[in-house]
């Protein structure tokens, strides 16, 4: 948004639930900001026929040309709109697998909702790929455009605290996981690898941030295991850069991604990856032990123990992995190389 802005557009932010972050956010970036007030009903059809009006009348009173519509329940209201107004729609696809993994994709707003998209835009060629493998979407409307970001709103790290988990930490491998803690990020595999490298002799230290539906049970799984002292469960961080700029690798085992944004974090500070292979956009960017390391899906925990313990004491090695991810992150990701392909995509 603030790319369009810098470029002379209007923008507006038309978001259906409140938002504590984006106001702000926006306003900063010369962005109008405005949430739908509409209360819950218990008739769901009642609320899509307002939320459908209220976006019509807000197309024609601002004369908007282009709408981008963000993920499914925004993606249904705006097909739905199409027919009824001037400007181009265009929904966006975040997503790649969830909706058939959750059971959402039989749903009928699911399927109207990409049957009805005249233009569609995905994150990832692996989901523009499994969109027209695995439900036959017209291929002619998919288009991919890697997310762009402006890498300095991420801010940076806080040296001291960064210095003071180093010293916490010395002489252990210090391993770091960000992520919801839910089946398809699979979190207990980070304790189990934690566990292994123990058992090995390895001096090693979990941080896992986010929170989830798994939180009883990895609390449960780490007192089991006795690495209370070895594993920390954070919860949501807003300085999770200074744990990932502490650490020596970022495990990401999830399963289910369409273009992960805490690799591109790790990325920003040098902070090579362990991810599996064949999920989301890794294999589009991460080059195998030269910018992180790909891993087998269902072998993660061992491969990972084995790459880990190979590395421990190759710490030049390591580095440079992740000096090497720094530069491939900035050059695909950055917004400056990716708003042109809006611009060819509108042409």
């Amino acid at each position: 948004m603030k790319e369009f802005v810098n470029e002379g557009h209007r923008v507006f932010f038309l978001n259906q639930e409140p938002n504590p972050y984006l106001p702000s956010i926006c306003e900063n970036a010369g962005v109008t900001y405005q949430t739908i007030s509409i209360r819950p009903t218990r008739f769901s059809y009642i609320r899509i026929i307002l939320l459908w009006m209220h976006l019509i009348r807000f197309i024609y009173k601002n004369k908007v040309n282009v709408v981008y519509s963000h993920l499914e329940p925004a993606n249904f209201i705006a097909v739905l709109a199409q027919y009824f107004v001037f400007a181009n729609i265009v929904t966006v696809r975040h997503h790649l697998d969830l909706a058939e993994r959750i059971g959402f994709n039989n749903d009928l707003s699911y399927k109207l909702t990409y049957l009805l998209s005249k233009k569609i835009i995905t994150v990832s060629e692996a989901a523009k790929k499994f969109m027209i493998a695995r439900e036959n979407i017209d291929a002619k409307k998919i288009h991919h455009i890697n997310l762009g970001y402006d890498f300095k709103i991420f801010g940076t790290y806080n040296q001291e605290h960064v210095d003071l988990l180093n010293k916490q930490h010395a002489g252990s491998v210090i391993l770091v996981s960000v992520g919801r803690l839910d089946s398809f990020k699979r979190p207990e595999l980070c304790i189990d690898v934690c566990k292994k490298l123990i058992d090995k002799g390895v001096n090693t230290h979990l941080f896992l941030a986010g929170s989830g539906d798994k939180e009883q049970i990895l609390k449960e799984k780490i007192a089991g295991l006795g690495l209370q002292n070895h594993v920390e469960l954070l919860g949501y961080q807003d300085n999770v850069m200074d744990y990932l700029r502490a650490a020596h690798w970022l495990l990401h085992p999830s399963i289910s991604e369409s273009s992960c944004v805490v690799v591109k974090e790790a990325g920003l500070v040098n902070l090579p990856v362990m991810a599996c292979k064949s999920i989301g956009d890794f294999d589009e960017y991460i080059i195998d032990n030269v910018n992180s390391i790909l891993l087998d899906k269902d072998k993660f925990v061992s491969d990972a123990v084995e790459k880990i313990f190979y590395f421990k004491d190759k710490s030049e090695e390591r580095m440079r992995m992740g000096e090497n991810l720094n530069r491939v992150v900035k050059s695909i990701f950055d917004i400056k190389a990716t708003v042109h392909h809006y611009h060819q995509f509108h042409r």
